[in-house]
Formats: C-alpha cells, structure tokens, sequence
C-alpha cells in the first residue's frame, strides 16, 4: 500500500490512536496507526482501475457492529484539495467480484476510470453490510408508524428481528465514520459536496438519510429502489407507509438536493414500477423537475450488480457532473 498523506496532522495521531485502543479492546490485530507506513498490516489494498483502496476493517461504533469500511480514493489524490465524497451502501459489492455472494459486483472503479475526463474527481465510501441485520439497518424506521399495527408487529419480528436499526445506522454513519473520513482524508463538509447511493434496501436507506440529515447530504441515488420494504409482505402495505413518510419529510425543492431513482423491469424490479411512478409524483407535487430529479426505467434490466453497473454512470454524473456558473 501507498503511502497516504492525512489531512490533518494534529488529529490524525490522536485519532488513530483511539482507534487503536478501542481495536485492543476488541480484540483486533490491526490499527489505524500503521496508516502512515508502505506496509500496513492492519488495512488491506485491493487492486482497483482508478485511484487506490484504503480498507479499515472491523471500524468500531458506539452505535452498530463493527464492520469494513472501504475508501476509494481517485486518481491524483491530493490533500490540497477537497473532494466531494460518496456514502456507499453495501460496500463488499462495490469493487471484487472474486468474494461477493453472486459473484458479482458494481465495477464502480472501472466506471470511475471509463468516465473519468466527465466527472468531478470523488471519494467514494464503501460501507459493508452485515447480513444478518441488512434489513434491520436499511429499513427507514419512522416509516413503521405509517403501518398498520398488525402488519407492522409481523414485519418486526419477522424480517427485521424484533429491532429496526436505521436510526442508529444514520447515527454511525453521520456522527462517526463521515466525520473520520473528513478528518482523515481531503473531503469536502459542504452538503452539496456528499451524497448516498445504494441499490435495492440501500436505496430506501439512501432517501431516508437525506431527509433525516438533510443538513449534511446534497443527494442520493438509489438504483432498482425496493419500495416493498419486505420480501412476506406482498400488498402495498409498506410501500405505502414508505411513501407517506417521504411525503411528509423530503427536503423542498428549494434545497436544492439531488435525487435519481430508477428500476429494471425484469424480476423483482417489476414490482416496483407502480410505486416508481408514485414517487415521480411525490417529487413533482413538492417542486422537484429534470434539475434536481431524474428517474430512469432501464427495459428489459434485472435485480442485479451487473444491471446497476451498466447504467451506473447516469446517477454518477446527475451527482458528480462538473459545475458551471449556471449552476
């Protein structure tokens, strides 16, 4: 591994030792501390097409399990300069296809690299997924008031294990790892600079943290967006309650945030295409347009890493297009 230069000096020590001790404590081998080192025991370099990978694995939290955190820094990556950065759902299926699930994956450095000379140079945040909990983490949470008492007591126990984690997950993910990735690497804190982008549950999690800390994101993306909320419960129960919850909290259009939601038509995506056209209705009812909203149908696509591959430079350059003065 590269050596990698810290943004801030004085915090960085202080912080990787923190981190250090709390990996002690958890009975891990590998600390922050060997960051400034070639050789870093305690984080592992994936060989990507662009840019270079920074992997913290086991990152602790006050508020879920620990779990692997990828970085993915671009090309020419500079501490004198602030990057926008990019929340990612999901992050085990994000860059090696060798050791995820369905052997399958985003391939989102080889579309970073293909468009890079269109696209502001990002960060990109891989934040793994536990599986045993996905559903638990990912489901918006104050969305469970909007369901029926009898169906929502079913879908806690369940599908959800008797506890719905979104909450806390938002707080790790804004009160902890954003801002050590801001500390640590050249990010930028402005909202309009950090954005969330999941597929299918991370794509219900993505809106959900933009209108739950609409002060610290600028958009999301959320490819093949599964608006059922459950694999049981097949009416419109939940999707339902999904959608009254973001028509009650979506940030105004006058925010100026960013959304992309699209669906395949082939397999699970076919269910979501009714409720893909509510929420094209629910942006438009609130003043959103082709500015700050785009949705796609991508025909004939499938519930799939390599169907959000192919079309995954749309929603990358709806967030990462380079600025104008017009804009």
């Amino acid at each position: 591994m590269h050596e990698i230069m810290l943004k801030n000096s004085n915090f960085a020590p202080m912080f990787l030792s923190i981190y250090r001790l709390i990996s002690i404590l958890l009975g891990l081998l590998s600390t922050l501390y060997s960051m400034q080192a070639d050789e870093s025991p305690g984080m592992a370099s994936s060989t990507v097409a662009y840019g270079k990978i920074v992997r913290f694995t086991d990152f602790p939290s006050m508020h879920v399990k620990s779990r692997t955190i990828d970085v993915l820094l671009p090309n020419g990556y500079t501490p004198k300069q602030t990057y926008p950065v990019i929340y990612m759902h999901d992050g085990q299926m994000l860059f090696d296809d060798a050791h995820t699930w369905n052997h399958q994956e985003w391939g989102i450095d080889e579309i970073l690299n293909e468009y890079e000379d269109s696209l502001r140079p990002a960060i990109i945040v891989g934040i793994w997924n536990i599986d045993t909990i996905r559903r638990s983490e990912y489901f918006p949470e104050k969305a469970l008031s909007h369901i029926p008492e009898d169906v929502r007591n079913a879908f806690l126990q369940k599908e959800l294990n008797g506890n719905p984690m979104a909450d806390e997950y938002l707080l790790f993910l804004t009160s902890e790892l954003k801002p050590f990735i801001e500390k640590m690497f050249s990010a930028s804190n402005n909202p309009q600079d950090n954005f969330l982008m999941g597929s299918s549950m991370g794509g219900l999690i993505s809106l959900y943290a933009l209108c739950e800390y609409p002060q610290l994101f600028g958009g999301i993306a959320g490819l093949s967006t599964h608006w059922p909320g459950s694999l049981i419960v097949k009416d419109s129960t939940i999707p339902k309650a999904i959608l009254t919850y973001l028509d009650q909290h979506i940030p105004p259009s006058f925010a100026k945030k960013r959304i992309y939601i699209d669906s395949g038509t082939e397999g699970l995506d076919a269910e979501y295409l009714q409720y893909l056209d509510r929420m094209n209705a629910l942006s438009l009812k609130h003043g959103y347009d082709v500015s700050n909203y785009q949705t796609l149908i991508d025909d004939g696509a499938e519930h799939n890493e390599l169907a959000w591959r192919s079309r995954l430079h749309i929603p990358l350059s709806f967030l990462l297009h380079h600025i104008s003065l017009a804009d």
